[in-house]
């Protein structure tokens, strides 16, 4: 007889079937007020509440111009204390020839794809080598200047010289002008992991449903039901029949046999 296999799903796979990620796309403004303030370059970090994806950086430039150079910089955690050395920044964005709008309309780095996980700070430094980029002077320098449910923004610093050694190119307190997009990540899980074995229970349940089911299974049981006893039961019924009557039956047959009696009466 040919043995069926029966394959039981791995609960790990089918369990992270079951999660929901969804995005959603959102901002957050930076500063907003257009005064004559501005360097070649602006430093901050923001702190991720949430998952979230930087997709884009908005920023004005100091007039309007085409064909300019613009990087993009970013590092994981704060800058403090990495200002003027180039060890551990990554170049995230190079455009050698973007166009700036001015004060009055901001420039777009798009396309950027930069995570920053729950509870994570991550550092970027806006670049332009030969033209300058539009901030305002801040309060107090690594202080929340805007924030939302997902993602918080800090004053930061102005600078004059990327990368050169010297902390006295840097203007502090200084906040960036423009707007910071990025994907919001969300993961729905169910209340429960569900059964993944294809076994029925080893223990059926000793209750019947009290109501069968109006729709029948999708599938056949994959286990035929016990096949029938092969022999008597072991032990007969311990009760006999009613015992017959001594006496014999009031009337005859009224039907005769159907062959005579080969032996004749006494």
């Amino acid at each position: 007889m040919a043995t069926e296999e029966i394959t039981t799903l791995s609960a790990s796979d089918e369990w992270s079937r079951q999660l929901e990620t969804t995005f959603s796309a959102s901002s957050i403004a930076l500063s907003s007020a257009d005064e004559p303030y501005g360097n070649y370059g602006a430093m901050f970090y923001v702190k991720a509440i949430f998952d979230v994806t930087i997709t884009a950086l908005d920023f004005y430039g100091a007039q309007v111009e085409a064909g300019v150079p613009v990087q993009l910089y970013g590092r994981p955690g704060k800058y403090v204390g990495h200002e003027t050395n180039s060890t551990g920044w990554t170049l995230v964005y190079d455009n050698a020839s973007l166009e700036l709008f001015g004060r009055t309309s901001p420039a777009s780095l798009s396309g950027l794809n930069i995570n920053i996980p729950p509870g994570q700070f991550h550092s970027f430094v806006l670049w332009s080598p030969n033209r300058k980029i539009m901030y305002n002077p801040g309060t107090v320098e690594e202080t929340v200047y805007s924030s939302n449910a997902y993602i918080e923004f800090y004053e930061g610093v102005g600078v004059q010289s990327l990368f050169n050694g010297d902390p006295t190119t840097l203007s502090r307190p200084r906040i960036l002008r423009g707007e910071l997009n990025f994907d919001v990540k969300f993961t729905g899980e169910p209340s429960a992991a569900p059964s993944l074995s294809l076994s029925p229970s080893a223990v059926p349940s000793a209750v019947p449903s009290q109501n069968p089911t109006l729709v029948p299974s999708r599938q056949p049981s994959l286990r035929p039901s016990s096949q029938p006893s092969s022999s008597p039961s072991a032990i007969p019924s311990l009760s006999p029949s009613s015992q017959p009557t001594g006496l014999p039956s009031s009337q005859p047959s009224s039907i005769p046999s159907s062959q005579p009696s080969s032996s004749s009466s006494p």
